[in-house]
Order: structure tokens, then C-alpha cells, then sequence
């Protein structure tokens, strides 16, 4: 196992996809988990751009292939279709990431900006 840098499976500098396919977990995951880090820990960040610069890029040839399983819910939305599109990766019934995203913001604070993050990083479901 080489951590290492997605060429393909990336949003920003391939650290999550990279590290995604070193570990042989999906990389929402990681993203999921960078995102958390960042808000509430605020250190997020400064370990994402350390890895970005010390990881090397590798072109696994997977990416290509390789579908993305997080789009925002076209069907199963109330605002943005996060929720949804989360629910449908990870399997679970969206009522639990909604009110996961209900206690962060409450208990938490940060709830409403993690949302607001996803919704711009998460491309949204193709038009079949």
C-alpha cells in the first residue's frame, strides 16, 4: 500500500482519492472526514494541503473506469439533494443524515456550513 495522490479521482488535489485507493475505502469518506476536521478542528485544511504537497501523483488507471458514487439526489431532496445523494452512497435511510446534519448544527455550529460545502463540491445526479 503507496498513499499517493489520485490523477483521477479528485475534486481539488486528488489527496481524498488518492488516499481512498491506498486504503480501499470510497473517498467521501475521507472527503466527509477532511470536511468535519476543517470545521470543527480547523486543522483540516493544513493537513490537506501538507499531504498535497508531500504525496506523489500516480496515475492508478482505475480512475478512469471508476464512476462516481456521490451526486446530489435530483429525486430525494429537500434543499440541494445533500442529504439524499449522501444516503444513496453510504446506504443509510436519509432521515439519519438529515438529523445528523440537524445535530451538528445545533449541538455543533457547523452543520449549516458543512452542508453549504458539500453542496458546492458534490456534482449533481445526471439526467438520465
Amino acid at each position: 500500500m503507496q498513499l499517493h495522490r489520485s490523477a483521477h479521482n479528485k475534486i481539488m488535489g486528488g489527496v481524498c482519492g488518492g488516499l481512498a485507493e491506498s486504503l480501499s475505502i470510497e473517498a467521501i469518506y475521507l472527503r466527509l472526514a477532511f470536511i468535519i476536521f476543517l470545521v470543527y478542528a480547523g486543522n483540516g485544511l493544513l493537513v490537506y494541503l501538507i499531504l498535497w504537497l508531500v504525496l506523489p501523483k500516480i496515475e492508478t488507471g482505475e480512475g478512469e473506469q471508476r464512476q462516481n458514487s456521490l451526486f446530489r439526489s435530483r429525486t430525494n431532496n429537500m434543499i440541494g439533494g445533500v442529504c439524499g445523494g449522501l444516503s444513496e452512497a453510504m446506504k443509510v435511510d436519509v432521515s439519519i443524515i438529515r438529523l445528523v446534519f440537524i445535530g451538528l448544527s445545533l449541538l455543533a455550529g457547523g452543520g449549516v456550513l458543512i452542508y453549504g460545502i458539500l453542496w458546492l463540491i458534490i456534482p449533481s445526479e445526471p439526467r438520465d
